[in-house]
Formats: C-alpha cells, sequence, structure tokens
C-alpha cells in the first residue's frame, strides 16, 4: 500500500506558549486529508513489534517514508519559524506508528512520571492523534522543586538529584501519571482529537495523560494509535 501525505483542506493551526518558560506547542486541527488510511495502513502491519531501546511502554511499527517526507515537507517552514530553527539541517530523526500496550503494573518508574526525549533545543517530536476519543492525549508538565518545564544540559544533573531525592522521600509514584502530583503539577494538556497533530520540543516535560484504568491494546483499530515523527535539526557544518 502507498501511503503518501496529502493536507487536508481544512487544516485550523494554531501555536500555545505554555507555562511559565512560555514553550511553543503547535497545534494542527484536521491535519492528514486521509487519516483513516493511517489507520488502514497500521493495522494491514500489525501486529506491531515491541519498542526497542526505548522507555515506550508499548509496541511500534514503521511509518512509510513517502509519508515522512510529504508531511516534513508540508510542516518545515513553519517549525522553522516557529521553533526558531534559521537554516538548520534535518539530520536524523524517526518515524513510528506507536500503541500504548503495558498495563500500569508492569511499568518501570521511568514510564510513571513525566519525561523528556532528549535536551538538545533542535529534537523536535511531532505527535498524530489516530484513535477515537477516550484514549488519552499528551500532558505537559513542571517539576515543582525546581520550576523546570524545559530540561536542558545545563539543568539536567540538578533536575535528576532532585527527582531522586523526592522519589525516594515521598515514595514511587503508581500507573500513569494523569494530572498534578507531589513532583509534578500539569501546566497543559492536549486532547487527543482524531487527526490533530501536535508539534514540541523534544525536552520539554511531557507525559500520556493515560487516566486510571486504562488498558492497552495492541489493536491499532481499538487501541491508542499514534503516529510519532521525530526532527532532529542541526546547524550545518561549515
Amino acid at each position: 500500500m502507498t501511503l503518501d501525505f496529502r493536507p487536508h483542506d481544512a487544516i485550523v493551526a494554531r501555536t500555545d506558549l505554555v507555562g511559565a518558560e512560555g514553550s511553543p506547542v503547535m497545534v494542527f486541527d484536521n491535519f492528514a486529508a486521509e487519516p483513516e488510511a493511517l489507520v488502514d495502513y497500521a493495522a494491514s502491519v500489525a501486529p506491531f513489534p515491541p519498542a526497542a531501546q526505548s522507555f515506550y511502554p508499548g509496541v511500534r511499527a514503521a511509518v512509510p517514508m513517502p509519508f515522512v517526507r510529504g508531511a516534513h515537507g508540508y510542516l518545515d517552514g513553519a517549525l522553522r519559524a516557529v521553533f526558531g530553527l534559521g537554516d538548520q539541517a534535518v539530520v536524523s530523526g524517526g518515524w513510528e506508528f506507536s500503541l500504548v500496550t503495558q498495563g500500569p503494573e508492569t511499568l518501570s518508574l521511568r514510564q510513571r512520571m513525566p519525561h523528556i526525549d532528549s535536551t538538545h533545543p533542535g529534537n523536535l517530536a511531532l505527535l498524530l492523534y489516530l484513535a477515537r476519543e477516550g484514549q488519552g492525549g499528551t500532558g505537559f508538565y513542571r517539576h515543582r522543586s525546581t520550576g523546570y518545564e524545559t530540561i536542558t544540559e545545563a539543568r539536567f544533573d540538578r533536575y535528576e538529584a532532585s527527582l531522586k531525592a523526592e522519589v525516594a522521600a515521598l515514595g514511587e509514584p503508581r500507573g500513569y501519571v494523569c494530572g498534578d502530583t507531589p513532583i509534578f503539577e500539569r501546566i497543559a494538556d492536549y486532547e487527543p482529537v482524531f487527526n490533530r497533530m501536535i508539534a514540541y520540543r523534544s525536552r520539554n516535560l511531557h507525559a500520556a495523560s493515560l487516566r486510571p484504568g486504562f488498558a492497552g491494546d495492541p489493536d491499532p483499530r481499538t487501541g491508542r494509535l499514534t503516529l510519532n515523527l521525530f526532527l532532529h535539526y542541526r546547524a550545518k557544518s561549515s
């Protein structure tokens, strides 16, 4: 099956500035012209293999490159403008369909807390929701004791030390985080509207908003299906 990207003819776009740090989160409603075709493709390659070398609590499968190239080409100018990327080159990334399948009782400590994917300011995460309502969106968080909403390289050691001490004093969280906790405050939450794309820096503290009782489903037609693009921008070498 060929899977090319075509934009919907009624995309509604906005950029939010989230939290005290004003981190940009781009939102594109009605993103893909044929989102059902993406679901059909994902179903055709199921079951997905487990996510390798990752804290992701589920399974993943590759997205066809024609869709990735088309989506990136459509978004590139807007991403550069909003995230201040100038003429930097895209040097790497990843592109996957993802399904959360792990139950709360199987999670590691890191999977039960807000996280970052990278400290680098040029690393972007793009997330397209392809599940129906009720599957859980994406929340952004502030670490209460440090006030950090993004974890940069300069902040990383202090953040990790504070987090370790807090978990030792307060105990490990139970299940998926979904809202305020003693350690984290949720500062924004994006609903999983079908065919909505959000884009943000990978260093923003974030977590899937999975409510108590969430049961992972490996079926792309009924589970929490997302399409994830990770784009890494770097300065061009002279």
